[in-house]
């Protein structure tokens, strides 16, 4: 079963923008001359996939087999796999001998399943173009697709060594490491892939985000909170990476810059723009150890709710993961001559249980986690629950 979440087989490169060739003007008498048009294959680099194919895709019998395998290679990127083989075809009736119309062809084999296809198709462009890395990554794809780990190796390597290296191999030798356990040879490679990504912005941002959870799921906090912090630099609406840098900064005890952090969150939740998320309700927001106990934090949004809700709940788990009971804080309203409070609840087993204590509601988080850590420890005596 894969670990990560890994990039389509094409990838992209993304390319400073190009200026459209201009029209002759002319002031105070002086003619300039208009700027040379853009070749396709700037066009490609630029992203102009729908007007490579106005332009060339609409005369198939007079463009050239390298224009219609850019157009192609538009149809790919634009997800359309049907023309994209289409034009692959017309591109190899051209010129049986184009090997970027072999690689796409190939690519779209490879997205419809058919893998015995699409490496015939990447080695027949291989064998052509043996210095194109892109093809071997490629091929390493489609090994990797299959899981057949060993031969997806060994493309994604050959990539990474010709002249142009792919810049995509270097993240897919992690991506091997990781589907194999072996998660130490894969995080240094996420980083050695990080030091390598210059062109495609895309491939970087999933580059930290596998990098921040490796470093997350080995409980290294701090390596944690620099991944997830570039990350929301880049993406600032990108809440699954806020509500991890909430998590790193409590467990780090980084309290003031993971209130810091909660408040962008709640902030969206406020403007509705959590609902469709897995984080609508609430977000988890730290994590940390009693005794032999993992401890898992969760906090819901809402502040000031019409009847009592559980604000705060802890989830106390044991060394193989199992959840052996649930804390929570629950917060009720103000009242007429009483301010809103916190009550905390234990629930063990078929068992409830309050304690002879109640919090005003605007208890400090750091005050609640030292009390969760109390009830675990048996500091805090508990009564039977009621309501």
């Amino acid at each position: 079963m894969k670990t990560f979440a890994f990039l389509l087989l094409a990838s992209l490169f993304i390319c400073p923008a190009f200026m459209d060739s201009t029209t002759l003007q002319s002031k105070n008498f002086q003619v300039v001359k208009p700027r040379a048009a853009i070749s396709i294959k700037q066009m490609f680099e630029n992203g102009q996939y729908s007007e490579i194919i106005e332009k060339y895709g609409k005369t198939p019998r007079t463009s050239t087999a390298d224009q219609l395998a850019y157009v192609a290679e538009s149809y790919l990127r634009l997800d359309d796999l049907t023309n994209a083989s289409r034009y692959a075809d017309l591109a190899i009736q051209k010129s049986a001998k184009n090997s970027q119309a072999l690689f796409i062809k190939g690519s779209v084999n490879s997205a419809n399943g058919k893998y015995t296809e699409a490496i015939a198709d990447l080695q027949k462009a291989i064998s052509l173009s043996p210095k194109q890395s892109g093809y071997y990554a490629g091929l390493g794809d489609i090994y990797f697709a299959q899981e057949d780990y060993t031969k997806a190796m060994d493309n994604y390597r050959k990539a990474i060594n010709l002249p142009n290296p792919s810049e995509k191999a270097y993240y897919m030798i992690g991506a091997v490491h990781a589907n194999q356990n072996n998660l130490k040879q894969a995080l240094d490679t996420f980083y050695v892939a990080k030091s390598k990504v210059q062109k495609d912005k895309e491939l970087y941002v999933t580059i930290l985000y596998n990098i921040g959870k490796t470093e997350f799921d080995a409980k290294n906090y701090s390596q944690a909170l620099t991944a997830y912090t570039e990350l929301t630099d880049h993406f600032p609406d990108d809440y699954y990476s806020l509500e991890k840098l909430i998590e790193c900064n409590n467990a780090l005890g980084y309290y003031d810059q993971a209130d810091a952090a909660k408040k962008k969150l709640f902030t969206a939740y406020q403007n509705g723009e959590l609902w469709s998320t897995s984080i609508s309700d609430m977000c988890c927001v730290d994590h940390f150890t009693v005794g032999d106990k993992e401890v898992s934090a969760y906090e819901r949004y809402e502040d000031a709710p019409c009847s009592t809700i559980d604000k705060y709940i802890f989830y106390v788990a044991d060394k193989d993961g199992q959840i052996g009971s649930t804390i929570t804080l629950e917060l009720t309203p103000a009242e007429e001559g009483k301010s809103a409070r916190l009550d905390p609840v234990m629930v063990k087993g078929d068992n409830k249980y309050g304690f002879s204590i109640v919090y005003d509601a605007n208890l400090a988080y750091t005050t609640i986690r030292t009390l969760v850590q109390d009830i675990i420890q048996g500091k805090v005596e508990s009564i039977p629950y009621v309501k």
